[in-house]
């Protein structure tokens, strides 16, 4: 291809006006398409780094590389990067996904289309969360599945006894829980398997505050009191418990 005028004349001073050309190595026309086109139609020559992109005619998908370069492979002659796509009829099958969802909503699945996925309350996605429409007609990859949420065993508390009769539980299911405290068991509470797989309410006791944990009569002790009138209730805790020792030894002399 020849850039630059195609007439020069020589100038007074020994120079060329204007400059003298040259040629330049050019690609040919890009590859042919069946049932499409090239942006570059009409044009027969192509400079290096030249792209030409194609597209098919309506309801036809292209397969394959949408753009084409003029390039040189050896350095030294031009050619285009590969070969020209192809227009076919390319569908995938409508997606079945139980107790699922897709986006976007559509009818059609063509060759390309991305589809995204989710499940309805209670069920787990397994599997990847979206899928293309691939050349071969299969969606790629796999369609997820979605599988019933279920709430496993929880572990063991010192402080709470839940009564686990399964490994796994279906959502909405419920089990019983108590809380331990001082070697007894208090007022039956229930948790539930929620459809995110967690225990709802958490099977969890109330810890006792600092002054219960320590005095073990709430009642009879408060904190904050001053010592001499915090001996004084400790002196008379102790004779009430002997007291009651004293009671118990007298009822087991009688029946003996």
């Amino acid at each position: 291809m020849l850039r630059g005028s195609d007439r020069v004349q020589c100038s007074s001073d020994g120079m060329w006006r204007p400059p003298v050309p040259y040629c330049d190595r050019v690609c040919g026309p890009p590859p042919k398409i069946t049932n499409g086109q090239h942006s570059g139609m009409g044009l027969r020559k192509f400079l290096y780094g030249s792209e030409v992109k194609y597209s098919c005619a309506e309801g036809l998908s292209l397969i394959g590389d949408e753009s084409l370069h003029c390039t040189s492979e050896d350095g030294e002659n031009l050619t285009w990067s590969g070969p020209a796509p192809e227009c076919r009829v390319v569908r995938c099958p409508r997606p079945v996904v139980e107790r699922g969802r897709m986006t976007p909503q559509t009818f059609t699945f063509p060759y390309g289309l991305l589809l995204h996925f989710s499940c309805e309350q209670g069920f787990g996605l397994r599997g990847a969360a979206q899928s293309r429409c691939l050349a071969d007609g299969a969606w790629h990859p796999p369609l997820p599945t979605c599988q019933p949420v279920r709430c496993s065993r929880l572990s063991r508390q010192d402080d709470v006894v839940v009564h686990f009769s399964q490994l796994w539980y279906e959502v909405n299911d419920t089990v019983p829980f108590y809380c331990k405290r001082d070697g007894r068991f208090g007022a039956p509470s229930k948790t539930t398997c929620s459809a995110d797989g967690t225990w709802t309410p958490s099977p969890t006791c109330k810890k006792s505050d600092v002054c219960e944990q320590v005095l073990r009569n709430k009642a009879a002790f408060q904190c904050g009191i001053p010592l001499s009138d915090l001996k004084t209730q400790l002196e008379v805790q102790k004779l009430l418990l002997e007291i009651q020792k004293l009671e118990k030894e007298l009822k087991t002399t009688t029946y003996s």
